[in-house]
This record gives structure tokens, sequence and C-alpha cells, in this order.
């Protein structure tokens, strides 16, 4: 899992941008060796009373024809965790006051909502 955890962040390339807000984003990455799609989330919520803003990352792989409606609007954002049923997703959490992520595979459905 730490293996899939570092190559998540090293060899898996941006290949479009969904949305890039300040605590929202969600991009169509690639793998390079391999060209798997993925779908990629990531929340942050603010901690507004200790300053350790919570963090949650979701890499989710998915079809070509899931990233070409994701790239093309036909696929919400929000709509994402749905194409989890029956998948492995590699998900790291880092919640407020912790001192690490804890980064795991999850299976499943799991919700996408929009951090602040």
């Amino acid at each position: 899992m730490a293996q899939a955890h570092h190559q998540s962040h090293n060899g898996v390339r941006v290949d479009r941008m969904i949305r890039d807000d300040s605590h929202f984003i969600v991009s169509v990455r690639r793998c390079g060796l391999c060209s798997q799609a993925f779908a990629s989330v990531f929340t942050e919520y603010v901690d507004w009373v200790a300053s350790q803003d919570a963090q949650y990352r979701t890499l989710l792989p998915i079809t070509d024809a899931e990233a070409d409606d994701l790239i093309a609007g036909r696929l919400s954002p929000h709509r994402v965790g749905a194409l989890g049923h029956g998948r492995r997703h590699l998900q790291s959490d880092w919640p407020s006051g912790a001192d690490e992520p804890s980064v795991y595979w999850g299976s499943g459905v799991f919700q996408v909502r929009q951090g602040f």
C-alpha cells in the first residue's frame, strides 16, 4: 500500500483538471506506465480553531469511457463516488489533529463532498 501511495503521487500524471477550487479538486489522471485512467478527488476542510486543515484524497480507477464522460461534463464530479461500486480505491485521510495521514484501500461507493 505504501508503494501504491508513493506511485499515486509520482507515477500518475494529471490528464485533465475537472474542478480546481481551493478546497475541492477533481481531476482525471493517468498512469505513466500503463495509461490506466483514475478519478482523483481531493477535499479539504478548514480547521478554524487549530489551523490543522483536514485533507482527504481518493484515487479510483476508471474506464476510458468514464474518463471521457467526466472530462466532457456528462458525469458530475459529485457523482464520481458512485463509480466505486465493486471497485477498490486508494484512500488517504488526514483529519485535523492527526500527525500523519491514514492510507488504505477502500472499496465500494464513496461520498464526494465539496470542502470549505
